[in-house]
């Protein structure tokens, strides 16, 4: 066994002096009255040979054969776990990571808007200033300027903070088209006494009765697993924000029957509860429940409408089509004293007095929204009117004529012989792309793999045939940067919010707001640039 011709694989058999234990074979053989003779026919064999050929394979593998392939998202996380890690033992500053391509875009895109907003974080008062500016890359871009700290919110305080983002950023304040903040006017208790039913305060009692009591929560459940329905609450309504009626009353639609029935019925229950009068009102009264049907109706219009305005995709080209849609739909129903089908119902089952007290107080509901809208609108209809030519996609129906007028409300200095020029090319781009577009589309009939493709935005739109042309078109550019750097409302600035929560919770209580700001503008900014790295292209979307 100790002869190196043997010792790889011959060891002792321990139940039998007379036989050797062949480590490779796992298996014992006879060496009686044979000795070495036999140990060599043992070798010979093609059962050992090829068990020995196979551990010399196995031997000589290679340790790379034995450590799984990482996948590509293995990769990016341990990269990630590294910079965080690494980010923290030595004390590096997430300030550094600010995009300088955002602010490369903003100063060649020439125009843009700042909205922003202001939120507490405990004694903290932080306020995002979000960028808002057109790309010939991406279309209508929206990115963090800045999170600023900042306790003071008067107006001078505000704008201070306001112009040291920009100087810090190295971004010419002139080219502001506009600002962005909180309406007041829909952060106002809306005038409510148009109604004869006051719904906000039959919601609040709901809302009361079980929010401060966790023994009438149980009780619901309970109600409602009985009757095999999936539990809701009432949601709180906050009275400043009268736009937020709708979702408290469309979560009541969902489970008024369910809440009626437990209220009429509860009579001195097993927990000892009795349905408190004004409740009990609520659900008795026809009266009521019509104008609870009339009202999620007429807010359901309104809230689609008031949703659409909020789209990171929407600027001031799509506000005269949102808002004269909602007006018109509006007219409709009081012109015609339709405020919807159960309403209708529930109406005609009243006396004819009741009745027409009710449909009175709808009407002049309606007329006090159409009033209310108008009175805010009308100070902006001709600027939204003349910008909407921006908000369609068939850039060939779009005269001059309309171009002109547009320039010269908005106030642009401008070549219009230029601007004339750069007009006619990119027409005579987007029909050539059209025909061939419809070229396309007849093969794709002809081969039955016709797909509905997702909507274009107009500015994507406009985006790539400024960037398709040939020729200059630095005189369209700067008119469609000035329009679509204009958004309608500040919903991103609010957003930044959403962020800012799970970066600032209990646990991270201690970090600066220099860090959380810095977070944010990663989220925001380096991600959405991640994602969106490719181009956008008009030919792919229409086409593949």
């Amino acid at each position: 066994m100790k002869d190196p011709k043997y010792a790889r694989f011959l060891q002792e058999c321990k139940t039998n002096p007379h036989f050797a234990h062949c480590s490779i074979c796992k298996s014992d053989f006879s060496i009686a009255n044979g000795g070495t003779y036999l140990i060599n026919r043992h070798i010979e064999q093609i059962g050992h040979k090829r068990l020995l050929a196979f551990e010399d394979k196995e031997k000589s593998r290679s340790m790379r054969e034995f450590i799984t392939p990482s996948t590509l998202l293995t990769k990016l996380t341990a990269a990630e776990l590294s910079l965080v890690y690494h980010g923290v033992h030595h004390g590096h500053s997430y300030l550094l990571f600010f995009p300088s391509r955002i602010i490369q875009q903003i100063k060649k895109t020439r125009f843009f808007s700042v909205p922003f907003d202001g939120s507490n974080k405990g004694n903290i008062k932080m306020f995002p200033f979000i960028i808002n500016y057109f790309t010939i890359q991406l279309g209508i871009t929206r990115s963090v300027l800045e999170v600023n700290e900042q306790p003071l919110e008067t107006a001078d305080h505000i704008v201070e903070a306001l112009h040291d983002a920009l100087q810090k950023n190295g971004i010419d304040i002139q080219q502001m088209t506009a600002i962005g903040a909180d309406n007041t006017n829909i952060t106002s208790q809306f005038e409510n006494s148009n109604n004869s039913v006051n719904i906000e305060l039959y919601l609040s009692q709901l809302y009361s009765h079980f929010s401060s009591s966790s023994k009438r929560v149980l009780a619901l459940k309970e109600y409602f697993d009985l009757v095999e329905e999936d539990y809701m609450c009432p949601l709180q309504h906050i009275k400043i924000r009268w736009l937020n009626l709708f979702t408290s009353i469309d979560r009541l639609m969902k489970v008024y029957e369910l809440l009626s029935s437990y209220f009429l019925n509860m009579n001195n229950d097993e927990y000892g509860e009795i349905c408190p009068s004004i409740i009990k009102e609520f659900f008795l009264s026809n009266v009521a429940k019509c104008t609870l049907h009339f009202l999620h109706q007429v807010l359901f219009d309104i809230q689609m409408k008031n949703l659409e305005l909020q789209r990171c995709s929407t600027s001031i080209a799509d506000l005269n089509r949102i808002v004269t849609s909602l007006l018109k739909k509006l007219n409709d129903r009081l012109k015609q004293n339709y405020f919807e089908h159960q309403t209708r119902i529930l109406l005609n089952s009243m006396h004819e007095d009741t009745q027409q007290e009710l449909t009175s107080s709808f009407i002049n509901y309606l007329s006090s929204i159409i009033k209310y809208i108008n009175k805010y609108y009308d100070d902006h209809r001709v600027l939204a009117e003349s910008v909407a030519i921006f908000e369609i996609t068939e850039i060939d129906q779009v005269t001059f004529d309309q171009i002109e007028s547009c320039v010269s409300i908005l106030n642009l200095e401008l070549d219009y012989d230029k601007l004339f020029e750069q007009m006619i090319d990119l027409q005579s781009t987007f029909k050539e792309d059209e025909a061939a577009d419809n070229e396309d589309e007849q093969f794709l009939h002809k081969t039955s793999t016709t797909q509905h493709h997702q909507k274009i935005r107009p500015d994507q739109v406009w985006a790539y045939l400024i960037a398709k042309t040939i020729t200059n078109c630095d005189e369209i550019t700067k008119l469609v940067s000035y329009v679509y750097s204009i958004s309608c409302s500040n919903a991103f600035a609010e957003g930044v919010f959403s962020h800012m929560k799970p970066s600032w919770t209990a646990s991270r209580n201690s970090m600066l707001s220099k860090t959380v700001a810095a977070e944010l503008k990663i989220r925001l900014n380096l991600i959405k640039i991640a994602q969106s790295s490719q181009k956008y292209s008009h030919k792919r979307k229409t086409s593949s």
